[in-house]
């Protein structure tokens, strides 16, 4: 009981501290693209980086194949501040301090950050929270490994629109916590020691608070293992006043 009480008590002070966060938000403009929550919009985790994922060419250049460099706002300075994809390479990178959700409308939800001379496609995934998937389903789940496929960034388009996918439901009602990007092999050349999209920052335009862990439930016996609880006490009882001594 203790435990559950703690958990429930964790879970309202990630709450509050979230809340306090966006209510005292500044917001913040890149490339002119405003993020209202200002820079805890922006992507903080690495899930997963494999420049090799589809057997193409891999960047072989040291300042482009840290992932760390794709977290946090846009910093790419010359040739620090960004990560290189490598031809049909992915990275996945996870929102910690917030969530990706949907604006309600037809207005830009992603923003993906890609520098470089040349402007590669990238194919974009989503990953739902657990409510999330339990109203959406796993149907947009195409290859099971729990992203929802939303399209790609083409050229200079870096922008999506996550409620063209997911329509009709309310400004927020959606949360998603990480985004996998997989560069298009068929898009983009196939050497050089940065090949594949070169990654900056992913954000969300339209950020949200996370969403909490559940408390666990507890068990609840079964009404059979209940009786033979009580009829194992009962007999304890007698015995005892049978033989006090």
């Amino acid at each position: 009981m203790q435990g559950y009480v703690r958990l429930m008590q964790a879970g309202l002070i990630i709450l509050l501290v979230a809340f306090s966060a966006r209510v005292y938000a500044v917001p913040v403009t890149y490339d002119g693209i405003t993020f209202p929550d200002g820079d805890v919009s922006f992507a903080d985790g690495v899930l997963d980086y494999d420049p090799s994922y589809s057997g193409e060419a891999v960047p072989t250049d040291p300042n482009y194949m840290d992932p760390d460099e794709a977290l946090g706002a846009p910093n790419y300075r010359g040739s620090v501040g960004s990560v290189s994809l490598g031809s049909g390479g992915l990275i996945e990178l996870a929102f910690t301090d917030n969530a990706l959700t949907n604006s309600g409308d037809d207005a830009y939800d992603l923003h993906i950050f890609e520098v470089g001379p040349d402007i590669e496609d990238t194919f974009v995934a989503i990953r739902p929270t657990l409510d999330t998937l339990d109203l959406l389903g796993s149907g947009y789940d195409g290859n099971g490994d729990g992203f929802f496929e939303v399209g790609s960034v083409t050229g200079s388009t870096s922008s999506l629109d996550i409620d063209a996918i997911f329509s009709g439901f309310t400004a927020g009602s959606l949360l998603f916590d990480a985004v996998q990007l997989i560069d298009d092999p068929d898009k983009d050349g196939q050497s050089g020691g940065t090949v594949g999209a070169d990654i900056d920052a992913v954000g969300a335009i339209y950020s949200a608070p996370p969403e909490p862990e559940k408390p666990p439930v507890a068990s609840v016996p079964e009404p059979g293992t209940i009786g033979l609880l009580s009829i194992g006490l009962l007999a304890l009882g007698l015995a005892w006043r049978r033989n006090p001594g």
